[in-house]
């Protein structure tokens, strides 16, 4: 048989195998529903857990984004699906007093999206004692390692000049060196930690971080010093001058690096 007329009969036999074939089903965007841990809330407290529940078998979830005012925040892809991962919190003291809108929208692995808006009123957060306000700078002589608890990223800080900037949406904790996205992975040089507080006239609460945006391994901004709500502590706080005095109340923090960092005294930078 001439190959030529052998391959137009293969083609017709494809042809009709693929016509009497049913063809693959498309998987569908089956609609469904989200919840949030928010519904119902009418005022955010300073600090609250944000959950999303897609009523969808876990396997079949996508992922989960967490939006505030239209822009998305943070992205889970595990549950439980938790704004600031996994144990943290919503913190809204970087949000302007006034009514926001929060939003969690789940996308399934077929493409099909459920999303729930709560909008709520946010309270300004308290400012800081005028003392106590603005920016102070302490040097650490050695390397403080890695904290004991097994929970925690096992890196020590480095060693140099640290600085904390006191302010109503956070303590501003910026590391020694200057940062590279590349070379702060192992020098850890440069980095800047968001700490949750509360102001106090003679103390200050601090808990975990306060997450703002999706961060990467490359972002200079971001990330917790040991779990992502805390743990918490109470600190004493004096100036004397142009000396700032940092004390744990009872002693110790349990957060052993931000503990060795902050105890101690610090100079008001200029």
């Amino acid at each position: 048989m001439p190959k030529r007329l052998s391959l137009v009969l293969l083609a017709g036999v494809a042809l009709l195998v693929a016509w009497l074939t049913p063809a693959a089903a498309t998987p569908s965007k089956t609609p469904f529903k989200v919840r949030t841990s928010l519904d119902g809330k009418t005022v955010l407290p300073h600090r609250i857990r944000w959950l999303g529940y897609p009523l969808l078998p876990r396997n079949k979830v996508r992922e989960v984004a967490f939006l505030i005012d239209g822009k998305v925040r943070w992205i889970e892809h595990n549950p439980p699906y938790s704004y600031s991962d996994d144990g943290g919190y919503l913190v809204t003291s970087w949000l302007s007093a006034g009514v926001h809108r929060f939003t969690v929208r789940a996308t399934s692995f077929t493409g099909a999206k459920a999303s729930k808006t709560v909008v709520a009123r946010v309270i300004a957060a308290p400012e800081p004692p005028a003392e106590l306000a603005g920016t102070w700078q302490r040097d650490i002589a050695h390397e403080v390692p890695g904290p004991s608890d097994p929970r925690c990223a096992p890196d020590p800080v480095p060693a140099g000049r640290w600085t904390l900037v006191f302010e109503r949406r956070w303590i501003e904790t910026v590391f020694p060196g200057k940062f590279h996205p590349e070379k702060s992975k192992q020098t850890h040089f440069g980095y800047i930690i968001d700490n949750d507080w509360v102001p106090g006239p003679n103390t200050f609460d601090v808990a975990g971080s306060v997450t703002i945006q999706v961060f990467h391994d490359e972002d200079q901004r971001g990330g917790w010093w040991c779990l992502p709500g805390g743990p918490g502590a109470k600190y004493s706080w004096a100036v004397n001058g142009d000396t700032l005095s940092l004390a744990p109340v009872g002693g110790v923090d349990r957060n052993e690096q931000r503990g060795a960092v902050f105890t101690g005294n610090w100079k008001r930078a200029r």
